[in-house]
């Protein structure tokens, strides 16, 4: 993505990005990891790294979407959940970046029973 100004022209690479949305997702409360997809197991699975870790972004017009799939802990209110991670990504993106977020949208892929979740 990039920003341009008087000075001249600023570029934010999508992994970038992604590395920022990653690490808010893991310090959001009862996130217990990203989810990757059938593809993205693969390829984890036979190059040894991850493409993206759950996290799609995508450019449209001037602003970003974003996508994450993630793993909420069992027992939370998932809306709850959700709702924290996409303010905490919209806040922290567009604080650290500068640049505009259009959406944040939140796929629940799965429950880990692993991880003490809050009672409700």
């Amino acid at each position: 993505m990039s920003i341009q100004n008087v000075l001249g022209k600023i570029q934010i690479s999508d992994d970038v990005i992604s590395k920022i949305v990653g690490k808010i997702a893991n310090t959001t409360s009862e996130i217990s990891s990203m989810s990757t997809g059938l593809v993205e197991g693969i390829t984890k699975k036979w190059s040894g790294k991850s493409l993206q870790n759950g996290i799609a972004i995508r450019k449209v017009e001037s602003r970003l979407e974003i996508n994450l799939k993630v793993v909420v802990c069992y027992g939370t209110k998932v809306h709850e959940v959700c709702r924290e991670l996409q303010n905490n990504v919209r806040v922290h993106v567009e604080k650290l970046t500068g640049l505009t977020i259009d959406t944040v949208n939140v796929i629940v892929e799965g429950l880990s029973f692993n991880q003490p979740a809050a009672k409700l």
